[in-house]
Formats: C-alpha cells, structure tokens, sequence
C-alpha cells in the first residue's frame, strides 16, 4: 500500500521538487497551494507530471495559513493517513527595520514569522489531533542561511527562520515517544521565485559571482529523501545543503 505525503506549498521551488522526489518513490501526494488563476495551466501541467510515476494526486487550493484552508485540508483527508509532511511555505514581508522604500512593522513581522515558523507547529497539531498524522512518520521544514547570515531585507523571513529551527527541536523532543521524526532543511542560496521576490536578490547574485556555491531545490529534495530513506532515527536536527 503506498504512503502519502501531505506537501504544504507544492507547487514552489522547493515544494515541488519534494513532491516529485516523493512520487518516485511511490508516495500518494495531497498539494497544497495558492491556486492563483494566472498559474492554473502550470499547475495542472505540474500534477500531469506527478501523476505520470503510477500514484494519486490530491490537488487542494487554499491559503495554507489561514485556519479555513487547514479546516478544508482535514475535511479532505478524513480518511487518509499522512506518512510524511512537508511545510514549504514561503509567504514573509520583505523590507528593512530602520530605513528603505520598505519598513518593517509588527504586522509584518508577526505575519512571516506565522506563515513561516508558528504554522510549522499549528498545523502538526492539527493533523495530530484528527488522527491524520500516522506514527513513525516524518516532518520537514525547510530554513535558510538567513537564519544566520545577515541578507539586505531579510529581516523578518531571518527571524521567522531562527525560530522554525529553536521549534523544530521542541517539537522533535515532544513527538520522539510517536516516533515521529521532525528535522529541517537549511538551504544556501536557491535560483527561486521567493529568492527573486527580493529587490536585493542581486546581492546574493554577487555572492555567487564571487564563488559561493548555490543549493538547488532538488539537491534539498534528495537530502530530504535521504533521512526518510535512513534507517538511523534522525530527528531534531538541522541539516545543511
């Protein structure tokens, strides 16, 4: 009987590459997405694609950090049971805290550090309390080198990500008498949509000119793939790409 992935932001950079990593491997997707009307014809495109390994596609659209969506998602899987999950949401304010076309207020932070870092834990409780979240499976988010490196306008997603790291940890500690594993992912620079959205993105263009080496989202998905794969219980870990 095949596993089933639950995937929050599916059709990302980095969302989709796991998504497609998951399907080779066998697993049932439900995806979780914006559903934009301008990307309709990509998406479904994209779930042509994931179909193509032999399994099913559950295709949900909805705002993944709103409580609606989380109500829609679990009335959908009322009757499936997630093996892995996955929260590759990238929905933050971009800007600076001091000065700049783009200043930072406490809207802005609490609303990236929710997307990004508290629905992390809400939405893991949820599934755990309407029994959609099996034992012995595995959790996975997704950080940044902005958690500890300083990048121009990144000071929201920076803080957003620090904390996702710290609640990864309390949340593997908590979840280790399931058996659940939960580790996160901390990539360097990626060539994504969310990247791009930076007006500074330049800046880390020239922090590759200069040799650093970029991350790639399949190389996160296939890092991902490897702690399901391992037989070791590896959890409450941050690994880097």
């Amino acid at each position: 009987m095949n596993k089933t992935a639950l995937i929050l932001g599916g059709f990302g950079g980095v969302g989709y590459a796991c998504a497609s990593i998951l399907a080779e491997k066998g697993y049932n997707l439900v995806i979780v997405h914006r559903g934009r009307r301008a990307k309709a014809e990509e998406s479904m495109r994209k779930v042509h694609e994931l179909e193509k390994y032999g399994i099913n596609v559950i295709d949900i659209k909805g705002n993944a950090t709103t409580p609606e969506c989380m109500e829609k998602v679990c009335n959908e899987l009322r009757d499936v049971r997630v093996n892995c999950f996955v929260h590759a949401i990238a929905d933050g304010n971009i800007g600076n805290i001091f000065s700049g076309d783009r200043i930072l207020n406490v809207d802005s932070f609490q609303y990236t550090f929710n997307s990004m870092c508290v629905s992390f834990a809400s939405w893991t409780q949820v599934l755990l309390e309407r029994g959609i979240l099996e034992e012995n499976s595995h959790i996975f988010g997704f950080s940044s080198e902005g958690a500890s490196i300083v990048f121009p306008q990144y000071a929201a997603n920076g803080v957003a990500k620090a904390g996702l790291e710290t609640l990864c940890r309390y949340m593997a500690d908590e979840l280790s008498c399931k058996k659940i594993l939960v580790n996160i992912i901390r990539a360097g620079i990626m060539d994504t949509a969310a990247v791009k959205a930076f007006g500074e993105c330049n800046y880390m263009q020239k922090l590759v000119q200069k040799g650093c080496r970029t991350s790639s989202p399949r190389a996160v998905a296939e890092k991902m793939m490897s702690i399901i794969s391992t037989e070791d219980f590896v959890t409450g870990q941050i690994v880097d790409v």
